[in-house]
């Protein structure tokens, strides 16, 4: 982690075959087929952060991101000033999601799930809320910002309908003040990739 706040997330993977957690440097992607067993999990209710889940939330974003700051769309972005989503599962609170309305449009400042619930659909249902939640504030499009090595979040948006809208080369290393940040794969965090859904 660099001492500006951004670079190398210091999030937790949890390995899709043996269930180890693996630190995000040191996670690879692997292709695989639909022969994982299907497992029943419990209920997901995704709801808006109460002023008692917001500790929890936050503090699953500093497990991922490292100090709750961002940079999106070429600014700094500090994520507990932002409005939250929670997912909750058995009682506890297993994802979250912060936005902010931005130029027309519902902007996903960051997604983020507690290892124990990865692979249990908790980011789908938050970023399934966040659409809904535009449509309810007549906002057309969801945006969402990453960092270029971010391929877990690359694969995951697409997957629901999201396009790349723009690449902005260096603009996530003009943030990073000291040495050159490594993130998934051991991949050197430099790019902003921009994604966009329209409703």
């Amino acid at each position: 982690m660099t001492e500006s706040g951004f670079g190398a997330k210091p999030a937790i993977l949890r390995c899709g075959r043996c269930g180890k957690f693996v630190d995000w440097q040191d996670s690879r992607l692997q292709v695989v087929c639909d022969c994982r067993p299907h497992l029943e999990l419990p209920p997901v209710l995704v709801r808006e952060a109460t002023p008692a889940d917001r500790e929890k939330a936050l503090a699953l974003f500093k497990r991922d991101f490292g100090p709750a700051q961002l940079v999106a769309y070429g600014e700094t972005v500090l994520l507990d000033r932002a409005a939250l989503l929670v997912a909750e599962t058995d009682g506890e609170i297993a994802g979250a999601l912060a936005w902010r309305p931005f130029d027309g449009a519902l902007h996903i400042l960051a997604l983020a799930t507690d290892p124990m619930w990865q692979r249990a659909g908790v980011g789908g249902y938050l970023v399934a809320e966040a659409e809904l939640l535009a449509r309810r504030q007549d906002l057309p499009r969801v945006i969402v910002t990453i960092s270029n090595d971010n391929l877990p979040a690359l694969y995951f948006y697409q997957r629901r309908g999201y396009r790349v809208s723009a690449i902005l080369r260096d603009s996530i290393a003009a943030h990073t003040r000291s040495q050159q940040a490594v993130g998934f794969a051991g991949i050197p965090i430099l790019d902003e990739i921009q994604l966009a859904k329209d409703l």
